[in-house]
């Protein structure tokens, strides 16, 4: 059997859902969550409170320390979902470079997603945001690894097909958490 992923990456661009969609998933999964937006520096949140799309040279010690909480979380065998934009391709190949992370996109139409910020509140990116995240983004491509979720669906309905989906990739997610991250665990259970 294969065994499941220590590490769920919940992407996508500003208003994907991937809060939502990601603590819920943790709930599911009865494990850890980490907001990849808590990773910013403060001066990378206030230039995009700003307004102002960050740069590579801004995004580079945000990587780190996501990748930081990736190596953290696989070393310890801590199960975590993860939200991170990983708008590019290349974040998303450093990111999952440990191995036992597995990519969840949370695809939504434009439209939806400027309906989505035009009514939030209380977060520092905006809609105006929206089209720099569009722009930066690099299209997911067949040869990633990448679980696609429509994430337009309502949030209960997108855990449902991550669920279907992922339990077909990897059966040992039916296993409860201590058998799924200690298989040898389960050896002992009578």
């Amino acid at each position: 059997m294969t065994p499941s992923p220590i590490v769920w990456l919940i992407m996508g661009v500003a208003g994907s859902g991937k809060t939502v969609v990601g603590r819920r998933l943790a709930q599911w999964l009865e494990c850890d969550f980490l907001e990849g937006d808590r990773r910013h520096s403060p001066a990378n949140i206030a230039k995009m409170q700003a307004q102002i799309p960050l740069d590579e040279g801004d995004r580079r010690q945000w990587l780190l320390d996501m990748q930081d909480d990736i190596q953290r979380a696989i070393a310890l065998r801590r199960e975590t979902v993860i939200t991170c934009s990983a708008l590019k391709r290349a974040y998303r190949t450093q990111l999952a470079a440990p191995g036992g992370v597995q990519l969840v996109w949370l695809d939504v139409p434009p439209a939806e997603l400027e309906r989505r910020l035009s009514n939030r509140l209380n977060h520092y990116m905006k809609l105006e945001m929206l089209k720099s995240q569009l722009a930066a983004f690099e299209s997911v491509d067949a040869e990633e690894a990448v679980i696609r979720i429509d994430g337009s669906l309502p949030p209960d309905a997108i855990v449902a097909d991550w669920l279907r989906q992922a339990t077909q990739q990897f059966p040992a997610l039916n296993l409860p958490w201590w058998q799924r991250l200690h298989p040898e665990s389960s050896k002992r259970d009578p």
